[in-house]
């Protein structure tokens, strides 16, 4: 192995420098240091003889100084990651996995899908979405959440409205102070008028989310190679040792996490 390699799959200590509970049981770190990535990518963060658990980081590659990790409990080893402090240091390495197909994006016109934590790896796009705003045509941003207290990023949400032109989020039960929708993603998704063949969508959510609305894309007429999806939430080591994250003959630490629709959906289900 070279040290290229080598370095590829060392972990390395970063320190946590901020902390905030964003939902229930989930937590959005500020980490010091740089890695330098491609929005889509995923880390692989150690939590030492605990185990090992992938993230997709959910800041602005543009940011050199600082990096942000979004981390919900969801067992033994992620309960004790969410309790760390700032000052703390997270064991990590990578990036690894492919990204967002951007170029493909130029020109065209953009929807971006976040179904609850989903909105995690499609931050990063957005950013980059926002940055290079005259690169594209109209842009869409579609996020559903169960409650108001789940909401991620909502000042984000808020400030994307003035910049694109269309921002919806829902919410499956709302309260008396919520500000956006109520009702499932699909419907919301079935409201944009969109051009065909000059739409590129990036998707990201739970699975029942996936069928719902790609095939509420597809009666739109959208072409399976023109929608991108992320299986990053599959994941276990990273790295293709472990198996676990096989979708039929892909893994998706290795083929992954973005696959477009066209390629994965026969894998779906093996």
């Amino acid at each position: 192995m070279d040290d290229k390699t080598k370095n590829k799959f060392e972990f390395k200590n970063y320190k946590i420098i901020e902390k905030n509970e964003v939902a229930p049981e989930t937590v959005v770190f500020k980490i010091q240091g740089h890695i330098k990535r491609d929005p889509g990518q995923f880390f692989q963060v150690s939590m030492p003889h605990l185990g090992e658990a992938t993230f997709a980081p959910c800041s602005d590659i543009g940011d050199t100084k600082h990096f942000e990790l979004c981390i919900r409990c969801a067992g033994s080893t992620t309960n004790q990651m969410i309790k760390l402090l700032p000052g703390d240091e997270m064991q990590i390495r990578g990036p690894y996995g492919n990204s967002w197909p951007i170029g493909k994006m130029i020109g065209k016109n953009v929807v971006v899908v976040a179904g609850g934590m989903g909105i995690v790896p499609l931050r990063p796009l957005i950013f980059e979405l926002a940055r290079y705003r005259k690169e594209f045509k109209n842009i869409y941003i579609i996020a559903g959440f169960k409650t108001p207290e789940h909401v991620l990023f909502e000042k984000d949400f808020l400030s994307w409205n003035s910049i694109f032109k269309y921002v919806k989020v829902t919410v499956e039960k709302s309260g008396s102070k919520w500000w956006g929708e109520t009702g499932l993603i699909t419907e919301i998704l079935e409201k944009p008028k969109l051009s065909p063949n000059d739409t590129i969508v990036a998707m990201c959510g739970p699975d029942i989310m996936f069928k719902y609305a790609t095939q509420t894309l597809l009666n739109k007429e959208i072409p399976k190679t023109n929608i991108y999806v992320s299986m990053e939430r599959r994941m276990e080591c990273g790295i293709g040792l472990c198996q676990h994250c096989n979708i039929g003959k892909f893994l998706v630490c290795k083929d992954g996490p973005i696959f477009s629709w066209q390629k994965i959906e026969p894998e779906l289900g093996k």
